[in-house]
Formats: structure tokens, C-alpha cells, sequence
């Protein structure tokens, strides 16, 4: 089977972001004259595979060959993330992360950072009373009201939630932190804790993850659809945060 590189699927992206299952057919038949059409359909497959195209919703692709996510993990978070993997063995399932993390994808720079320890459902608060032992401004679950109050505007804070079940997790420099689709996600889901990151701000998220990063739109949607937020997440995936 002949290799397309990605530079051929580029070209065929260069005056349109998003291509049809049919467009893309007919740039293959161009290519790949007097084949089969089952040829065409394999070959498609395969380009998916490689990461070449991707699926932005049924029938309609754009372009692969993105950034991974590598966010800048500190000594103090991957410090934190070891002692409570040491003082709670138990804890199958654990991440952590920084809202700064997010200075990367906005156009206004916060300069509050909020530590998220997301923890298995039911060890919220042994989790919560350990780290509060040792830093201020510690809070589980806080309410819309406590959030306005003490978090917004806090140079630094911490946050004890739960873990949902099966969100998509990764490790990275032998810290679990959560992956891209998750943030995404849970920016929706959680706009009283993330309103810093609401509005137009979400938009140029949105619209700069996805044109930049390595996001599988598969595991996004699936994990949008567990916590009831398919169709939101949806509108920004096709429109890149634009016209919502």
C-alpha cells in the first residue's frame, strides 16, 4: 500500500480546515487513481490510525500531526502527589494538577494558582485533612459561595475533590495529572470552580487546544457524555469555541 505522508494530507487541508468522508475520497481517487473503492476506504481507515486525519464528528475530518500535552509539573505538585501516594497506599486511583496550567491556551494570564487533588469518591476528606495540615487554604468541594469568597483572587489555594469514575488519566513525570479531554470537559461541568475560564476565555481554550494539541475527539466525547455534557461539548468541538 502506497505511504501518504503528512505533508500530502496537509496539502489537501490547505484551504479548508475541515474535510467530508467524501471529499477526502475523492482527493484518494486523485492520488490513487484506477483503485478500488474498497482501497480508498482501507487507506482511510489507516490514515486515521496513523494519526494523520482525525474525526471531528461523523463524516467530517481535519487535519493530525499535533502537539502533545506537556505541562510543567512542579517540584512542589510532584512532591505532593508522592506523599499522598505514600501516606494513602490504598488510593487505586489519584491526580493532580495546577489551573495554571491553563496560562497556556488563554489570552488573559492568571496569576492565582489552584492546586486540584481529585481522589477516589469516599477518601475526600482523609485526603483533605492531610493536605491541610501542612498548607492554608485547603477546601473539598467548596460551594459557589466559598469559591467567590476564598478562592477567586488566592494566590494559592487547594482544592480536594472527588475522581469521577473511568476519566481519562495519564502520568507524567511519574505524577498521574489529568489529560487534555478531561480538562476540557470539566471546564463546562464545573463553571462555578473554573468561572476564571468561562465566556470568551473558554472559546480561545477550546479553539487553541484543538488546533494545537493532540486531542482524541473519541475519549473527549465520552467522557462528556458520563458527566451529561455531550451536546455543549459538541458545539465547541465543531465551532472551535466560535459562534456559541
Amino acid at each position: 500500500m502506497e505511504k501518504i505522508s503528512q505533508n500530502q494530507v496537509n496539502e489537501w487541508f490547505k484551504n479548508n480546515q475541515f474535510l467530508t468522508h467524501y471529499q477526502l475520497i475523492n482527493e484518494l481517487s486523485t492520488l490513487l487513481p484506477n483503485r478500488k473503492p474498497g482501497t480508498y476506504y482501507a487507506t482511510l481507515h489507516r490514515l486515521k490510525k496513523e494519526g494523520l486525519i482525525r474525526n471531528v464528528r461523523r463524516g467530517l475530518y481535519e487535519a493530525g500531526s499535533k502537539r502533545e500535552f506537556e505541562p510543567a509539573v512542579s517540584k512542589e505538585l510532584s512532591g505532593l502527589f508522592k506523599k499522598l501516594r505514600k501516606s494513602f497506599p490504598y488510593l487505586e486511583n489519584l491526580c493532580v494538577w495546577n489551573s495554571r496550567w491553563l496560562n497556556e491556551f488563554t489570552v488573559q494570564q492568571a496569576l492565582s494558582s489552584m492546586v486540584i487533588i481529585e481522589t477516589e469518591r469516599g477518601t475526600e476528606e482523609s485526603v483533605f485533612e492531610y493536605i491541610k495540615a501542612s498548607y492554608s487554604r485547603v477546601f473539598i468541594d467548596p460551594t459557589p459561595k466559598e469559591i467567590n469568597n476564598y478562592i477567586l483572587g488566592c494566590k494559592k489555594c487547594f482544592v480536594v475533590r472527588s475522581l469521577v469514575t473511568e476519566a481519562p488519566v495519564t502520568s507524567f513525570d511519574n505524577v498521574a495529572i489529568p489529560r487534555l479531554e478531561k480538562i476540557l470537559v470539566d471546564l463546562v461541568c464545573e463553571k462555578d470552580l473554573f468561572v476564571s475560564f468561562q465566556g470568551e476565555e473558554l472559546r480561545n481554550i477550546y479553539h487553541r487546544v484543538l488546533k494545537d494539541y493532540n486531542v482524541s475527539l473519541s475519549t473527549l466525547r465520552r467522557y462528556a457524555r458520563r458527566r451529561g455534557k455531550l451536546e455543549e461539548i459538541d458545539k465547541l468541538i465543531v465551532t472551535r469555541g466560535e459562534g456559541m
